[in-house]
């Protein structure tokens, strides 16, 4: 059985290690900056921002670093946002969740 992968598959699958890399350290940012001066853990009420923001700052920084622009750029980072969206649903929470555990 012969598998075609297309260039825009391509596209995602060339970025999954860089994703892996870079969501630690941007949940980690995001969470610092959803909490501001405020030392206190965040409000469970505020997990949906937060899950949204890494999401969008991890596929945004993703597809900046291509040299791709207009559609393509944006069909590349909407494809990442759904990626990491659905494969990194469980770690994004628990993450959020061990934050508000340990304060």
């Amino acid at each position: 059985m012969k598998i075609i992968i297309s260039e825009n598959q391509l596209g995602l699958i060339r970025r999954m290690s860089e994703i892996e890399r870079l969501i630690d350290p941007i949940m980690d940012e995001v969470y610092e900056y959803l909490q501001g001066s405020d030392p206190s853990p965040l409000e469970k009420r505020l997990y949906a921002p937060f899950e949204s923001t890494v999401v969008m700052k991890l596929a945004n920084q993703l597809a900046n670093k291509t040299r791709l622009s207009g559609d393509e750029k944006v069909t590349l980072r909407n494809q990442m946002q759904r990626y990491i969206t659905n494969e990194y649903y469980s770690r994004i929470r628990d993450y959020f969740m061990s934050r508000l555990e340990k304060n």
